[in-house]
């Protein structure tokens, strides 16, 4: 993908005049304008996943129906995961990095999915 369609996200721009640690990610474009996306990424960054915003998924089916179906989890309460490619990715400062399977990904109170 080429860097015309990436964008570079700052924490300021995400929160204003917020007082968090500037950070940034570059991400496809679509992906920034992506309600879904934001929302998940400013709850990971303000510690806002709360039990009435995410739930642990209950069977490892629930969760890669969640994914499929284009949205995006979290991980340890720290790490916005989603599905490209068939493969779990999670986002870093230079964009989604696509991950190798280990245990820790199956253990289903590593995660929380937004209830809607």
């Amino acid at each position: 993908m080429n860097n015309k369609n990436r964008i570079k996200l700052k924490t300021s721009e995400l929160f204003g005049n917020f007082n968090y640690p500037e950070q940034s990610w570059t991400v496809p474009s679509w992906v920034a304008k992506n309600d879904d996306f934001l929302d998940v990424l400013k709850d990971v960054i303000s510690f806002g996943i709360t039990e009435d915003k995410y739930t642990e998924p209950k069977t490892f089916t629930e969760l890669f129906s969640y994914l499929k179906g284009k949205q995006y989890a979290v991980f340890e309460e720290r790490f916005v995961v989603c599905l490209t490619q068939g493969r779990l990715a999670y986002l870093t400062s230079s964009g989604f990095s696509k991950v190798s399977a280990s245990e820790d990904v199956f253990e289903l109170s590593n995660w929380k999915i937004k209830i809607f």
